[in-house]
């Protein structure tokens, strides 16, 4: 039995405060404002911040996967040096993830988290694709190899912290396959 290379996905969300900011796109919420009616002061418009956007994307995402692969393809969520679900499949869903993400609350636009608190998380996140589902527990790994995604949902200054991110990510997965394949190469 082999499983296809998207077996495992985790998704990083940046929790810096440059997604406390908007993103300039207004939320609906005031039906009163549709009539036209005279006497009706408009209500001011509330914008979603980044941070929301990025949610909502994360969320978009597992409902697609979790329609088309029921119970076939894992889903993790990292933020900061927090999992918010496990590989378990009884945590396998948006509701685990959405309660969690409840508890963890929006970021800050005073907070002190940087590009320092995003590697910690990708470190993570790739500390997390080490582990072991409950179905390559089952199999051998011939059968179901350890392999899988990341998913960062964050901001970059530029083009050469793009590069520092991918290589600090490629450099972690470097050590830590060979830890387990027990060589120097």
């Amino acid at each position: 039995m082999t499983y296809p290379i998207e077996h495992k996905t985790v998704f990083v969300l940046d929790r810096s405060p440059h997604f406390a900011k908007s993103c300039k796109e207004s939320i609906e919420y005031d039906a009163l404002s549709k009539v036209k009616a005279p006497g009706v002061i408009p209500a001011a418009p509330i914008t979603k911040s980044l941070w929301t956007c990025n949610v909502e994307t994360m969320v978009e995402y597992m409902r697609i996967v979790y329609d088309i692969f029921p119970g076939t393809r894992l889903i993790q969520v990292v933020v900061g040096e927090q999992s918010l679900n496990s590989w378990s499949n009884k945590e396998q869903n948006i509701q685990q993830v959405m309660l969690a993400l409840g508890h963890v609350g929006p970021p800050s636009v005073c907070s002190k988290e940087d590009d320092y608190d995003l590697l910690h998380s990708l470190s993570h996140a790739i500390e997390a694709l080490c582990e072991q589902t409950e179905l390559q527990q089952q199999y051998s790994a011939d059968d179901i190899q350890n392999r899988g995604r990341i998913i960062c949902l964050t901001s970059a200054r530029s083009e050469a912290q793009i590069r520092m991110f991918e290589e600090y990510v490629q450099d972690a997965m470097n050590q830590h396959n060979k830890l387990a394949s027990g060589s120097d190469m």
